[in-house]
């Protein structure tokens, strides 16, 4: 403990001192890290000119092409949080000892088990698409663990009320000498709520590392959830060939250094493995992008490959092996480097970072989109949703790249044409990710200025902003990126007469470059084809600059938000749009560390409209959360950080500092195309081992429980067996009946007055064309005005002829369903590529790319107690009234609330009285459609209707 102190206070005194001396001209020093004990590596030479360049020479107008065959500062790498191990080899061995005999779960030692504060509560069990997971430690402290964290407790006041730890690798460092952290981490779509037996979980670290744990018997616990694991040491793979259970089969990659670092890892749920060599096999492929420091191998420049990208295959075994690797491929390689790392889209297009460290000229965002190809020796013509191999590009690359598997274009460049050559702004990108309809969003750490004084620059990036912003730069922020036009589709194109003739051309579709933030304005790359969803710290963008893409006056949100430039940073996007960002928290106060106090986790609501830019939310005041207390659901007019922090990280008992943050991922819905042994509802084979993985043409699947996306019973409308009692978990009324502990906790109201058993569902009817049915299915592709209203009762986003199925008729189209709790009262049903009935072949030539859409039904969740009324607020509530029971568990009668979640205060503007709204009415069932690609164009003779029915409904009125 004694030398633990005197590191802190060592790494204390060389704050201090970095407080007094900015870090300017970081390319004047030699990098100061030690080479790899690789044979192969190759030798650099940097010349003093290269070593010499100021940073501040760093701006938008930089020569491209600038030589990356120098070596990155020991001060570059420092500011990043990168170090280096004395033997990363040996330290990967010795970390993997240290696991296997430590113990786990049930009958471990159990000698380190430091929680981080929330209630020990998570039951992983329970829907994780609506859970997040972080690492939680690093250097210099004693937490080094991963954990997951919920907002589950009813009240949907974003702050996580609940933790399970996943893994725990605390005491490592520093019982070991090893210097080690963790960096990335994600979820896999194998886990109890999506049908299987275990959950699987991914994490990264600084020496190479990608573990794969499995919790084969997922509950709530104290100790580290995951009960065996699997390390892949990536040098290993590169260098020998093989690591934990992957055999390179490559040739002519070269060679790593013998400590890398994982930098993103991405996750695609639902992929053809046969780039794998297991043509037709459905799995999971897993995207993981690594900076090598030093570089071992070299391109035909002599420039050290310093990122690679790697595709890791997956299929669903059983117990131990619920992730059985099935094949890898290095997919990528570059001699720039990678922060952000990697994210992957509803297509199954790849996104990755790449960022000039040497010449600091910018960074950029490339996406590769997969294309139908032949993916090996014995599979025919296909797509696969799996990007294979990506073209060799530059920073400053604009013109798209095709090989025979992808489509490579520099997503962030502002397309052929724009202004500019390589922005600066996007180097000072460090995460990554993507949400609903392909929107892509970067977690951007505050400008560089020079002139700022020593103190400010420390919680700046190593880049400045566009000479656009002004003197001033940027601030912290979270931006977003939308491709949707710029191209044309191939498909809805009419020639005259009577008979509809697909000639194409009609609809603008997606063209790989993000676009302008508002029509009219010509592309800027760094300046205009970007949105800022929430400013941060640092300097305000002003309403005018063209970055708004609004119009004057639509400033957005600004809080107290400061985004490291780390590479330990973390962001992620909810089903429903909400973003959470790592605010402050170095690992263990590696770097400049700006924000040693502060490890935030924040949350930024997207609903109210749903526009790319953050809520203004004022659910607190200058309160911090308290779980289960929340801080108290009092309003005080503005919308700060203290209603947005979502989580904050621990205290640590030695450094008295906040452990660090690093890497932060979600959950997913439930894949039908991932078959699981775990039905969805009784008789229900939609994405069941032995069932189909999508609905047919013309085809119905129910009744879909909702409860069964849910089965620890924590989510589906909250949690109400741990205090305070927020949730719902009553079953009784509603059709169909449900019976059991815990169950029926959402309920959807629609078709009648509340309180009947004719409008209160616990289940809906799945049908292939674009819309769901209450009590009975629907297979009609006649779409007709009288049938919607006579018929079943209905909703509807695309009522009109789908095929879910076309991958049956062609190959090359990949119709993908998916279905789960998008937040505690939330429930989304989604439709993704899935092509108009006749142009299936036709949606294949395209990519396979198609109709995307989907519902969300809304729980109110706001129903107050009601003593002694024959009415329950609960909607599906059959238990006798209790006041005294606030837990409602179909065991014995309860109070009958079904929340309510916190009220969000706005300021009336008549009175200026801060005023409490409940965000939905008491027995108010909210319906949300959510529409990405569509090529549907509603003609007479290929109709599509959109809304709601009741259902038995005159069809003639």
């Amino acid at each position: 403990m004694n030398i633990r102190k005197a590191v802190f206070l060592t790494v204390l005194v060389l704050a201090v001192t970095a407080m007094v001396l900015p870090l300017v001209g970081m390319r004047s020093a030699a990098a100061g890290s030690g080479g790899p004990t690789t044979a192969a590596k190759a030798s650099v030479i940097s010349s003093p000119a290269q070593q010499s360049i100021a940073r501040d020479q760093a701006n938008e107008g930089a020569q491209a092409g600038a030589p990356e065959s120098g070596p990155i500062t020991a001060e570059t790498l420092g500011a990043l949080g990168l170090s280096r191990a004395a033997n990363p080899a040996e330290a990967s061995a010795k970390i993997k000892n240290i696991l296997r005999n430590r113990g786990k779960k049930a009958g471990g030692s159990g000698d380190l088990s430091i929680q981080s504060g929330q209630p020990n509560i998570l039951n992983a069990r329970s829907a994780l698409s609506v859970a997040l997971m972080t690492n939680i430690g690093g250097r210099d402290n004693q937490f080094d663990e991963v954990t997951l964290i919920a907002d589950w407790d009813g009240r949907e006041d974003c702050a996580a009320d609940r933790e399970q730890k996943v893994d725990d690798f605390s005491g490592i460092p520093a019982g070991s000498e090893i210097d080690f952290v963790l960096t990335r981490t994600a979820i896999s779509e194998h886990t109890v709520a999506n049908g299987f037996n275990e959950n699987v979980y991914y994490y990264g670290d600084s020496v190479g590392n990608l573990w794969i744990g499995t919790d084969t018997n997922p509950g709530i616990t104290s100790g580290p959830g995951v009960d065996v694991f699997n390390q892949v040491n990536i040098p290993a793979l590169v260098n020998t060939g093989a690591s934990g259970g992957f055999t390179r089969t490559q040739s002519g990659l070269g060679c790593t250094d013998d400590q890398v670092t994982v930098t993103g890892i991405a996750v695609q749920p639902v992929a053809d493995l046969s780039d794998f060599g297991l043509c037709g096999t459905i799995g999971e492929v897993v995207y993981v992008s690594i900076f090598d420091a030093e570089g071992c191998s070299a391109n035909a420049a002599n420039q050290p490959i310093r990122t690679r990208i790697f595709a890791f295959a997956f299929t669903d075994g059983v117990g131990v092996g619920a992730a059985t690797p099935a094949g890898v491929l290095q997919v990528f390689s570059a001699q720039v480097g990678n922060l952000a790392g990697v994210a992957v889209d509803d297509d199954g297009s790849l996104y990755f970072h790449l960022v000039d460290l040497i010449q600091f000229t910018g960074g950029a965002i490339f996406k590769a989109a997969p294309i139908p190809h032949v993916p090996g020796t014995g599979c025919t013509l296909r797509s696969t949703r799996v990007v294979p191999s990506i073209p060799t590009v530059g920073l400053t690359s604009v013109t798209p790249l095709a090989s025979a598997s992808v489509r490579l274009t520099n997503y962030s460049s502002g397309g052929p044409g724009a202004a500019g050559t390589l922005t600066p702004l996007f180097g000072d990108v460090v995460s990554i990710t993507a949400g609903p309809c392909n929107v892509v969003y970067a977690a951007v750490s505050r400008s560089l200025v020079t002139t700022d004084d020593p103190a400010t620059q420390l919680t700046e990036g190593l880049f400045p902003a566009p000479s656009a912003f002004g003197a001033a730069g940027t601030p912290s922020m979270v931006i977003s990126f939308a491709d949707c036009s710029g191209a044309f589709d191939v498909c809805s194109g009419a020639a005259t007469g009577a008979v509809t003739t697909n000639v194409g051309g009609n609809l603008p579709v997606a063209d790989g470059f993000a676009d302008v933030a508002a029509t009219g304005l010509t592309p800027a790359r760094g300046v205009n084809n970007f949105r800022v969803f929430v400013q941060g710290n640092g300097p305000a963008i002003a309403a005018t600059n063209p970055v708004i893409g609004l119009s004057s006056g639509a400033t957005p949100l600004k809080v107290d938000m400061q985004v490291d430039y780390q590479i330990h940073a973390g962001i992620a996007v909810s089903e429903e749009g909400t973003v959470f960002v790592i605010s402050g928290g170095a690992p263990g106060g590696p770097g400049k560390n700006p924000s040693p106090m502060v490890t935030e986790v924040l949350c930024f609501p997207d609903v109210c409209p749903a526009d790319r830019r953050a809520d203004f939310v004022d659910l607190r005041g200058n309160t911090l959360p308290n779980p289960p207390a929340s801080g108290g659901n009092v309003g005080d007019g503005d919308s700060d950080r203290f209603d947005h922090i979502f989580y904050q990280a621990p205290i640590d008992a030695v450094t008295l500092t906040p452990a660090g943050l690093a890497g932060l991922s979600r959950g997913f819905l439930r894949y039908t195309n991932r078959l699981a042994p775990n039905a969805m509802g009784t008789g229900v084979t939609l994405g069941q081992t032995g069932g189909q993985q999508v609905l047919g043409d013309n085809a119905t699947a129910g009744t879909i429980i909702f409860e069964n996306l849910d089965p620890g019973h924590q989510v589906a409308g909250g949690d109400d067996q741990n205090t305070p009692f927020r949730g719902d978990d009553n079953d009784g009324a509603g059709t169909p009946p449900l019976t059991g502990l815990l169950s029926g906790g959402f309920e959807f109201v629609f078709g009648g007055p509340v309180g009947t058993a004719g409008c209160v569902w616990n289940g809906f009817f799945w049908n292939s064309n674009g819309n769901i049915t209450l009590g009975i299915g629907d297979t009609s592709n006649v779409v007709t005005v009288p049938a919607f209203r006579s018929g079943a009762p209905k909703i509807a986003p695309a009522w009109a002829d789908l095929n879910p199925n076309a991958r049956a008729l062609d190959l090359r189209d990949f119709p993908v369903m998916a279905v789960g709790f998008a937040n505690v009262n939330a429930f989304k049903i989604r439709w993704i590529n899935v092509p108009e009935f006749g142009k299936e072949v036709c949606t294949g030539d395209g990519g396979g790319f198609s109709n995307t859409f989907s519902i969300t039904l809304y729980d109110d969740g706001t129903g107050a107690v009601v003593s002694g009324s024959a009415t329950s607020s609960d909607e599906n509530n059959s238990r006798g009234f209790n006041a005294a029971n606030p837990i409602g568990n179909n065991s014995v009668d309860f109070d009958w609330a079904e929340g309510p979640t916190d009220l969000q205060f706005r300021t009336e503007p008549n009175t200026n009285v801060i005023v409490g709204c409940s965000p939905r009415p008491n027995g108010s069932g909210f319906i949300v459609f959510d529409y990405c690609r569509m090529d549907l164009l509603g003609t007479a003779e290929r109709p599509v209707l959109v809304g709601f029915s009741i259902g038995g409904l005159s069809p003639l009125n």
